[in-house]
C-alpha cells in the first residue's frame, strides 16, 4: 500500500495537526539535539508574562522567547540560559531580581516554576544554539520536512515509521505497544476514521475471504475510494474554512440556501485527490480563474469554480438584518471584512491576525502593517462602500440549455400561480359572507398631497418609524409619492423596517366579545 491518505489530502491532514500545536509544541530541531519539549506550564508563562516584550514581532534587547531556538540563541546581552550554571543564567537573575518583568513581577510559584525548569535541565531548549536564519523562524512559516526518527527498544515491534514515533512515547512512559489487534478491529478501525461510520457484514466478509498478503491495504484502498471518505475529511476544512448554512448573526440567523454547493465541492475535491495547492488557488480566485461572464453559457467546471469562491463568505454575516443607524451597518460590514481575514489567517497561514487589527501581533509575527495589506486584497471581494448584501449575491451561471429549460418550467409554474390566483379571487367572491368597508384610499386626486392622509410615524410614536425614514411626496429613497392614481413606493436597499401610516383612525375590533373579522 502507497498511502494511508491521498497524497493532497494526506498533507492537509498534517496541516490539520499542525495548525493546531500549540506554541513551542515543536522541539524537533534540524542539526540540534533537543532533549524532550518545554513543559507546558513553562510555556503558559513565557507566553503570557514575557513574549509581549521577547516575541516574534518585539524583541527588547534582541531576545525572542517565543521559540525553542530563539531562546537557545539568547540575545545581545549573551545566552539567556547557563546549563552548567542554571541559576546564574540571565533568564533566571533578571526574574529572580524583580527586574522582569518589568511592571508585575512573577508570582512566587511561576518563580518556583522557572527554576526547577532550569535546575532541571532546560527541557525542550536545544543544547547548542542553530544560526540565525536569513527567514522568519515562527513555526507556521516552516516548510514541512520529514523528522528524523526516533530509536526505539523494540524494534521487531516496527512495521512502519509512524510505529517509531508512538513507540518512542510509549517507551518514555514505560509502556509498549498493545497486541496485534484482531481483523474485525482493524476494519472497523479504517472504516471509522476514513468513513466515519463502521464496516457493513459484506465489507467484513470481502475483508475476511481476501487471503492475498495486501489484503489489509486492498482493504483500506476500498474505503479510500467510497464517497464518505470526502464526506468524513472534508468536514475538517469546512470546520476550518468556518463554513455554516446559516449567516450567524445573533438571533437573526438567516439562511444560506446554496451554501451547500461550497460544501459539496470540498467533498468532491477531497474525493477527487486534487492537489492542495489547486484547492487553495480555486476558492481564493476562482471566480477569476473560471473566465465566466454574466449570461453566458457556463461549463460544468466554470461552475465548479465559481462555488469554491465561497470561501471568502464563510465568515458569519449579518449585514441583511442589520437595522441601526448607519455606523453600525457600517461595523457591522467592516466585521464581515474581518472574518474572512481570520478565515483566511487561520487556514491557509496558521496564525491568528485579529490582534493586528489594533497593533503588531505580540505572538504571531504578523504587524498591524501586515493585517491591512492583507485587508487591502480582500476588499474588493468585500467593497464595504458598494455593499452587496447576502440575499443578493446570487449567480445564475449554468449550462445555456439547463438555463432555457429553467426558464420554460418558471414560465408554467408563472402561469399556473396566476390560474390559481384567479381561481381563489372567484370562489372567494361567490363564498365570503357580508363585508363592510372600513378604510379604503385611492390616488386620483393630483391636486391633494399624499402627507395630508398619511406620515411615517407609527400611531403613539413621537418620531418616524425606521432609519432611514420613508419621505413621504418624496422620490428620494426610501420614498412613497402618488403618480398617475396610483401610490409609489422608492425603496432605498438599506436594511430595517420602516413604516407608511394613514392618518385615518377606525375601529376594527369585532362586536361580539372573543369574535372575529375578516380583513382582505
Amino acid at each position: 500500500m502507497e498511502h494511508l491518505l491521498p497524497s493532497a489530502f494526506g498533507r492537509l491532514h498534517c496541516l490539520f495537526l499542525a495548525f493546531a500545536a500549540v506554541l513551542f509544541s515543536f522541539s524537533s530541531l534540524e542539526g540540534a539535539e533537543v532533549s524532550q519539549r518545554i513543559p507546558d506550564e513553562v510555556v503558559q508563562i513565557l507566553k503570557v508574562r514575557c513574549v509581549a516584550c521577547h516575541g516574534p514581532t518585539k524583541q527588547e534587547g534582541k531576545l525572542n522567547l517565543s521559540l525553542p531556538q530563539t531562546i537557545a540563541r539568547g540575545g545581545e546581552n549573551g545566552h539567556a540560559i547557563e546549563r552548567e550554571h542554571p541559576l546564574a543564567s540571565l533568564l533566571w537573575k533578571r526574574i529572580a531580581d524583580g527586574e522582569m518583568p518589568p511592571e508585575e513581577t512573577l508570582e512566587p510559584e511561576e518563580q518556583d516554576i522557572l527554576r526547577k525548569w532550569l535546575e532541571s535541565g532546560s527541557a525542550g531548549i536545544p543544547l547548542e544554539a542553530p544560526p540565525s536564519p536569513s527567514h522568519d523562524e515562527h513555526w507556521a512559516t516552516q516548510s514541512l520536512l520529514p523528522p528524523p526518527f526516533p530509536a526505539v527498544n523494540r524494534e521487531d515491534l516496527i512495521r512502519n515509521g509512524i510505529d517509531r514515533f508512538i513507540l518512542k512515547n510509549l517507551e518514555t512512559l514505560g509502556s509498549t505497544l498493545r497486541p496485534e489487534a484482531h481483523e474485525y478491529e482493524l476494519i472497523r478501525r479504517v472504516a471509522l476514521d476514513l468513513t466515519g461510520v463502521p464496516p457493513t457484514p459484506q465489507e467484513v466478509d470481502e475483508y475476511f475471504k481476501d487471503s492475498s498478503p495486501d489484503a489489509y491495504e486492498r482493504m483500506v484502498d476500498r474505503y479510500l475510494g467510497s464517497p464518505r471518505y470526502g464526506e468524513r475529511w472534508g468536514k475538517f476544512w469546512l470546520d476550518t474554512a468556518g463554513y455554516a448554512d446559516s449567516n450567524g448573526y445573533f438571533n437573526a440567523d438567516t439562511d444560506r440556501p446554496l451554501a451547500y454547493r461550497y460544501r459539496d465541492y470540498v467533498v468532491r475535491s477531497v474525493n477527487a485527490d486534487k492537489p492542495f495547492d489547486q484547492f487553495v488557488r480555486e476558492q481564493l480566485a476562482g471566480d477569476e480563474m473560471s473566465g465566466f461572464a454574466p449570461g453566458a453559457d457556463a461549463s460544468p467546471r466554470m461552475i465548479e469554480l465559481l462555488e469554491a469562491t465561497h470561501y471568502l463568505r464563510n465568515a458569519p454575516d449579518g449585514t441583511d438584518s442589520s437595522d441601526g443607524n448607519d455606523n453600525e451597518r457600517t461595523i457591522d460590514k467592516l466585521t464581515v471584512l474581518e472574518g474572512a481575514q481570520q478565515i483566511i489567517g487561520s487556514s491557509l497561514l496558521g496564525v491568528t491576525l485579529q490582534c493586528a487589527k489594533c497593533h503588531d501581533h505580540k505572538f504571531e509575527p504578523f504587524t498591524q502593517q501586515d493585517y491591512y495589506e492583507l485587508q487591502a486584497l480582500v476588499y474588493p471581494a468585500l467593497n464595504v462602500k458598494n455593499w452587496v448584501y447576502p440575499r443578493d449575491r446570487n449567480v445564475i451561471a449554468a449550462p445555456l440549455a439547463e438555463r432555457q429549460a429553467w426558464e420554460v418550467k418558471g414560465r408554467e409554474i408563472d402561469a399556473r400561480i396566476v390560474a390559481a390566483r384567479k381561481e381563489f379571487s372567484e370562489w372567494l367572491t361567490s363564498n365570503q359572507g357580508t363585508s363592510v368597508s372600513l378604510f379604503e384610499a385611492g390616488f386620483d386626486d393630483s391636486q391633494r398631497m399624499l402627507v395630508e392622509e398619511w406620515t411615517n410615524t407609527v400611531p403613539g410614536d413621537d418620531a418616524p418609524a425606521g432609519l432611514p425614514a420613508v419621505n413621504v411626496d418624496s422620490q428620494t429613497a426610501p420614498g412613497a409619492y402618488a403618480v398617475d392614481g396610483k401610490l409609489s413606493i422608492r425603496e432605498s436597499g438599506d436594511a430595517g423596517d420602516r413604516a407608511l401610516v394613514t392618518r385615518r383612525t377606525f375601529d376594527w375590533s369585532p362586536d361580539l366579545p372573543g369574535g372575529w373579522i375578516q380583513v382582505s
